[in-house]
């Protein structure tokens, strides 16, 4: 079975070249002096603490993660340890030569996650890159083999174009995952959020339609006997769904950043943190700290959350509910479950049991999810 904390988003440097005016990390020329963690650091107090205690993979992010100089090295050390990888970068400093250098390094043990928010000239206005860039850096990626999953960002910029670029990237064959869009490091671009209206008009019927984006949105409407029968786990026993991560993956994810504070999700860091790996154990924050004991309990949410039927599938958005309340395990302020009738709930219900189904086949290939056994279901 899946552990809880099996996939780290470890943010490994601030620096970027790039300015983009949204960055969440704050890396739009801010940090360009800033005193990165060690070599030492990351690998004795993040990556074989993390691997001891479950977690399988790892995606290195920053800033841009490619301009640690000690980043091959940090690489090599994450594949020696056992980690599968992933590389969250611009793409700007991917070339036929870096491309050859971390081959030979991790073989086929890599991922590599571009961003996307739009596949029209708006993107530049949120991503700083022309959409016809990333493309051909997707096109550099794969001559070498190397797979490739799309982040896309979701919020008022682009409500009008996510369908089209969802069909897309299904269209180009590739995995994606979506991030909500959130004001880590730009207070000022709180109306850029989503609010539920535009969930459910403009986001939600087409999240419920693509299984190739994962199952991370919210609400997720799958009922609970369905997810215990295929996964193997129970609520009782496990307190946030791992095999596979459905709804809100708080529990499941965890982000460092490069400080050192541990948060459930990267859009919480620089705000939410149970403790620094600085000062602390990994195993102390993720399992002793207040925060991180409490948020892998769903039934401990309050307000709707707490009390819906899909609380432990979904869990509402944890980061949406401290973004809008100030408090992570509020009730999420984007639910638009109590506008549904029950039909339109039913037909919601049959349409994320379609799309689990599917991509329970895809996250086993993936290995993120593990065919429960006998003992498993009991």
């Amino acid at each position: 079975m899946l552990p809880h904390f099996h996939t780290l988003y470890l943010e490994t440097t601030r620096k970027c070249n790039l300015s983009c005016k949204y960055c969440s990390t704050g890396s739009n020329g801010k940090y360009d002096d800033a005193v990165d963690m060690s070599f030492d650091d990351i690998v004795n107090r993040i990556l074989i603490p993390a691997y001891n205690l479950g977690t399988k993979f790892v995606g290195f992010s920053g800033g841009e993660p490619l301009m640690r100089k000690d980043i091959y090295d940090l690489l090599y050390e994450a594949n020696k340890i056992g980690l599968r990888i992933g590389i969250v970068t611009n793409g700007t400093l991917l070339n036929d030569k870096v491309l050859k250098k971390i081959k030979s390094i991790l073989g086929d043990n890599l991922i590599v996650s571009l961003g996307i928010n739009s596949f029209d000239k708006d993107n530049i206005t949120t991503r700083d890159l022309p959409v016809d860039f990333t493309l051909k850096q997707i096109e550099l990626l794969q001559s070498h083999h190397i797979r490739v999953n799309i982040s896309v960002t979701i919020g008022k910029f682009n409500i009008h174009t996510f369908p089209d670029t969802i069909k897309t990237i299904q269209n180009l064959g590739l995995p994606y995952n979506r991030i909500p869009f959130v004001p880590r490091n730009n207070p000022e671009a709180y109306d850029l959020m989503l609010d539920k209206n535009i969930l459910r008009k403009y986001f939600h019927p087409t999240l419920r339609n693509y299984f190739g984006g994962g199952t991370s949105y919210h609400p997720y409407f799958l009922p609970y006997e369905i997810y215990k029968k295929i996964s193997g786990q129970t609520e009782e026993k496990n307190g946030v769904p791992t095999n596979p991560s459905v709804g809100c993956w708080v529990g499941s994810y965890y982000a460092i950043n490069p400080e050192g504070e541990v948060a459930p999700c990267p859009m919480f860091l620089d705000h939410v943190s149970g403790g620094n790996v600085l000062k602390q154990n990994l195993k102390d924050i993720l399992y002793e700290s207040d925060l991180f004991k409490k948020i892998v309990q769903r039934d401990k949410l309050e307000g709707k959350c707490g009390k819906c039927k899909y609380h432990f599938t979904c869990g509402g958005c944890r980061v949406m509910a401290y973004y809008m309340t100030g408090n992570v395990f509020a009730q999420d302020p984007n639910c638009f479950l109590d506008q549904l009738s029950e039909k339109e709930i039913k037909i919601a219900e049959k349409e994320t049991e379609k799309s689990f189904k599917n991509y329970v086949r895809m996250a086993q290939v993936s290995k993120i999810y593990i065919p429960p056994s006998d003992n498993d279901i009991k």
